[in-house]
């Protein structure tokens, strides 16, 4: 089953058991959060989601062993936060909690001092002996004043480089969202659809092997590491129709692939692959526009464009989006 997308622009246990209830650290409350519609719907309301914190995701993330506490944190009674940790267990024991972009704050312009009760309630939680080390990588972006917040709620930097991307408004008719974009960006696209590329959307079995296969053998030709093909099989389970593949065709054969995830209203570029023969026909761009339009169509109001390179910075590829930027905090340790 597949549909093709237009290119031109004009068509464009041993340790504490938590129940169902509250669990108070100082002014702030714990409630564990089971239901995947009701954490989606949580995440609605956050102000930058990120897939990471999806419960997709952390599905996924449990079929490699790690157990997975989602919990809404609340304030008087009011919604503060969410956040999902992995944690890392023997024989029923916490020996390591890992936090990635989390928590996400459900409040609008926080004050200050509840970001800082907000995470100093999850390194009690988590972060404190003898149920090992918490490492926590903040959704927060990285200013001087989130420093002093992190340091207020006792945590220590372990590593400087925290999370940066950009993120595309979709809110925008999707005419906007081409013209914003860097005249040479606007060119390849162009040129794709002149050199005869079409982008569509696939759900068969054979093409996610496909995706998967490409993926893989990307990594190793490269040298980099990524999801695995068990995380991404779960991941596509647990996600269901928001897990999205796209494929680039030039005279009827796949030259790119590009695997989406829908968390809430926003959406994140999971795992991509360009094949040289689609590098020449700008196959890379061609899908990158195709899913923009795709993800529009399926409700996101922002798109992610992947992240950077932490020591490069945007790759010219990235950068020619011109999307909005944002650089978090690094990663940081609890103890």
């Amino acid at each position: 089953m597949s549909h093709a997308l237009h290119l031109q622009p004009s068509s464009f246990p041993a340790e504490e058991r938590f129940s169902a209830g509250l669990d108070h650290h100082g002014s702030v409350a714990f409630e564990s959060i089971a239901d995947p519609r009701r954490w989606g719907e949580l995440l609605e309301q956050a102000d930058c989601a990120h897939s990471v914190q999806g419960f997709a995701y952390g599905a996924a993330k449990a079929a490699s062993g790690w157990h997975v506490s989602r919990q809404l944190l609340t304030q008087a009674g009011r919604p503060v936060a969410v956040v999902q940790a992995l944690e890392k267990r023997i024989l029923g024991v916490r020996v390591a909690t890992r936090i990635n972009r989390g928590p996400m704050l459900l409040v609008a312009n926080p004050t200050a001092q509840l970001v800082t009760d907000v995470y100093r309630a999850v390194r009690n939680r988590w972060g404190r002996l003898p149920f090992g080390v918490l490492l926590l990588a903040p959704a927060l972006l990285d200013t001087e004043e989130n420093r002093v917040i992190m340091a207020r709620a006792g945590f220590r930097p372990r590593r400087g480089n925290g999370w940066g991307s950009a993120r595309l408004d979709l809110r925008q008719q999707i005419d906007a969202v081409f013209q914003s974009f860097e005249h040479s960006w606007r060119k390849a696209i162009r040129a794709a659809d002149k050199a005869g590329v079409t982008v569509r959307v696939v759900d068969g079995e054979a093409e996610h092997e496909w995706m998967i296969d490409r993926h893989l053998q990307n990594m190793a030709e490269k040298g980099f590491t990524g999801h695995d093909a068990t995380f991404l099989r779960e991941l596509r389970k647990g996600a269901g129709s928001d897990y999205v593949l796209l494929q680039a065709l030039h005279e009827g054969e796949p030259v790119a692939g590009l695997v989406m995830l829908k968390f809430g209203t926003a959406a994140d570029s999971i795992v991509a692959w360009f094949g040289d023969a689609g590098r020449k026909v700008k196959a890379g761009n061609a899908i990158t526009w195709g899913a923009i339009q795709e993800m529009q169509r399926r409700g996101c109001l922002t798109y992610d464009v992947g992240g950077i390179n932490s020591d490069k910075g945007f790759s010219s590829f990235k950068s020619g989006m011109n999307g909005t930027e944002y650089f978090l905090l690094g990663e940081y340790v609890g103890l």
